[in-house]
């Protein structure tokens, strides 16, 4: 399984995600500098989840949260009054850390 990351748009920032298992039958990814994780719930779809599992992020359109891999192209987060976009891309030939 390769590992994701999440591009800001607004600055090129630049979040990777690497392979943790699964998690409700399906792939799970770990921010390597914080708990955070992408993750598939039932009730959302994908979403990227802090440590108390809360959602904070997740695809654009909506409907795309139900794949069985997170989707690339456009996410958008929210927390704390703020909200960015990002661009979800897959990252191969880097082994997991």
């Amino acid at each position: 399984m390769e590992s994701i990351e999440f591009v800001r748009r607004l600055d090129g920032l630049v979040y990777r995600f690497d392979p943790d298992g699964t998690f409700n039958g399906r792939p799970s990814y770990r921010r390597r500098d914080l708990d955070l994780w992408c993750r598939w719930l039932p009730d959302r779809g994908w979403c990227v989840v802090d440590a108390d599992g809360v959602p904070d992020s997740g695809p654009l359109p909506a409907r795309s949260r139900h794949r069985e891999h997170p989707p690339t192209g456009p996410w958008r987060s929210w927390k704390a009054g703020r909200s960015y976009l990002y661009d979800l891309r897959r990252v191969d030939g880097e082994p997991p850390r």
